[in-house]
């Protein structure tokens, strides 16, 4: 299925430039490239730009299927909205979209189970109303939690331009991102980091079994191909790096960091051959995952953290030698901005 439409007021050039930086950032294939024309493939589809050399572009959406042409499209707008509102708001694409209507990606999980994993997460089992979007591709989500006092929560809903439109103020949801840790046909693991004043994790501690929670996904990131990987993260990136453990090749090598803020070392992480595993102290984690790196410099580097460590690796000579296909820094929380 493909979807288009044709925006004034968006020169060509500059949309060009954000999607080839996008493009090179994720380590996305392009697939067409001229002077009026761009077209980039991604995990969930296709995505190109034409220019229509009056002042505007033509931006075309193409994917199989219904949830992963919205994921695309969603994260356009997104994109657009962020440098020009007003355009945004504007959009109007060639199929028909009901403004008000529920997104394709948003459901309701019945909880089966929560229980303490270890000393600092907790692990929830699942049964979504909607499995098939959840694969490979994709490992995040985001559980969408109203404040404890709202007792008529307002959903997400889509908006006529296909963004997902949020409901604010006092009616504001809290969208913590999480990653499947695994998954049974329908059901899935999701472990919680305990953290002081988290609302996700003292929602998680207290949950019981047959109540239901809103999610929307999947999205983000999937899990890796290569055969030489470094894998680096604190509490809130185990289950992910936990998650790529178990889908690598048996042949696969893996050099594993892991930072331990509160200094427990008994989240199970998966056993595998060909693993060398470091719990590490916050003072010495850039400097461990510099060294891992050195000493693979084909490797692909997957790490995730707080921003502080995650600017560094950034910033070093070790990770800026790899190839940007074969690299990816992501921050999953900043420190003094709310908890992990």
């Amino acid at each position: 299925m493909k979807v288009s439409t044709e925006i004034d007021g968006l020169a060509f050039a500059a949309m060009h430039g954000m999607m080839l930086h996008e493009a090179q950032e994720h380590g996305l294939p392009v697939l067409e490239q001229t002077d009026s024309h761009l077209k980039i493939q991604s995990d969930y589809g296709a995505f190109a730009i034409t220019d229509l050399a009056k002042n505007g572009l033509r931006l075309e959406v193409e994917a199989t299927r219904t949830n992963d042409l919205h994921v695309l499209r969603d994260s356009l707008v997104e994109h657009i909205a962020h440098y020009l509102p007003e355009i945004a708001t504007k959009i109007a694409w060639s199929d028909t979209i009901t403004d008000g209507a529920t997104p394709p990606n948003f459901q309701f999980a019945e909880v089966l189970s929560s229980f303490q994993l270890s000393a600092c997460f907790q692990r929830l089992t699942l049964r979504l109303e909607t499995a098939e979007h959840f694969d490979d591709r994709g490992i995040h989500f985001r559980f969408i939690l109203p404040d404890p006092a709202n007792t008529k929560p307002e959903w997400p809903k889509l908006a006529a331009n296909g963004a997902t439109r949020w409901p604010v103020g006092d009616k504001e949801l809290h969208r913590p991102i999480y990653t499947v840790r695994a998954q049974r046909d329908a059901e899935i693991d999701v472990d919680v980091f305990q953290h002081k004043g988290g609302l996700a994790s003292e929602w998680s501690r207290n949950v019981k079994r047959g109540e239901k929670v809103a999610l929307i996904g999947p999205g983000g990131g999937g899990v890796l191909t290569q055969s030489v990987v470094v894998l680096a993260g604190d509490e809130t990136a185990y289950p992910a790096i936990s998650r790529i453990l178990d889908s690598l090749d048996q042949d696969a090598t893996a050099n594993v960091v892991l930072l331990s803020q509160q200094g427990y070392n008994d989240y199970p992480i998966p056993e595998r051959p060909n693993t060398m595993l470091r719990w590490v102290a916050p003072i010495s984690f850039v400097r461990h995952v510099e060294q891992a790196i050195t000493a693979a410099p084909d490797c692909y580097a997957w790490i995730a953290a707080e921003s502080n460590p995650v600017t560094q690796i950034r910033e070093s000579e070790a990770f800026r030698s790899l190839p940007k296909t074969h690299r990816l820094a992501a921050v999953y929380w900043t420190a003094g901005k709310g908890s992990p």
